[in-house]
């Protein structure tokens, strides 16, 4: 029987080479912040042979998580054809070095410093864009963040000048760490929002509320069968990641 399940769990593989890790380009990026900070963070897309052009999907975790944490979401958008950017906002993950090379955390750190997660963010996305000119990856992109991921995607979305088609968010919030964000929110007026909320998370429902009142395009909204919020909600709910993967195939 078990000899029975590895021939067939082989001839998947073959079939379908996107489960194979050698099928899948990974990048491990360190972009320099303008004010010295190192940015970590990882390019991953399907090694598909003459495809020079990938749509992207670019992940913001949760405050104090890191991008090891989106469970199998990038794994699926990489099986159905997605670049994915993860990136480690500063303070978190491998992202905790200063110009002076001393480690902080996000714990420690002021307003000053969370201020400038979306220039950190549109920092690596420009240096993906430039870095590759024989691939193509942000004509078709998309964010999803958590919490304060998303604030940040909001932000991030506002200072760049090729706006994402969506932005997904996990457990949003008006005003995290510093980070207000209806303002910002409100011109975006060509970009759809699908924010998802879990089913005990009062706080992110109430943000959701207030924040449907900016939004000058579409704000659906949608609740998890997770009793959690934020990242943990793809732990909690495992078939989240396809109900994000569909919103995204949608517009890319």
């Amino acid at each position: 029987m078990k000899k029975l399940i590895l021939i067939l769990t082989l001839f998947l593989l073959i079939l379908n080479p996107c489960f194979s890790a050698s099928a899948v380009v990974k990048k491990d990026l360190t972009v320099t912040a303008s004010d010295g900070f190192t940015i970590k963070a990882e390019l991953e897309y399907p090694k598909i042979k003459g495809q020079k052009e990938f749509s992207t999907v670019v992940l913001l975790h949760s405050l104090g998580y890191s991008s090891d944490w989106w469970e199998t979401l990038p794994e699926e958008l990489i099986q159905d054809g997605f670049a994915v950017l993860k990136i480690d906002l500063r303070g978190h993950g491998k992202s905790v070095f200063n110009k002076r090379l001393v480690k902080l955390s996000w714990k420690d750190m002021t307003a000053n410093a969370y201020a400038k997660y979306p220039d950190d963010v549109v920092k690596v996305i420009e240096h993906v864009k430039s870095e590759n000119s024989k691939t193509v990856f942000f004509n078709h992109w998309a964010f999803v963040g958590s919490d304060i991921g998303a604030s940040t995607a909001i932000l991030a979305s506002d200072k760049i000048s090729y706006k994402p088609e969506t932005i997904v968010m996990l457990s949003p919030g008006v005003n995290i760490r510093g980070l207000y964000v209806p303002v910002k929110l409100a011109s975006l007026d060509k970009v759809d929002v699908f924010s998802i909320s879990g089913t005990n998370d009062f706080s992110g429902k109430e943000a959701e509320d207030y924040l449907q009142r900016f939004a000058q395009s579409t704000f659906a909204r949608y609740t998890s069968k997770a009793n959690a919020n934020g990242m943990l909600m793809l732990k909690n709910d495992e078939s989240l990641s396809k109900v994000i993967t569909s919103w995204l195939k949608q517009y890319l």
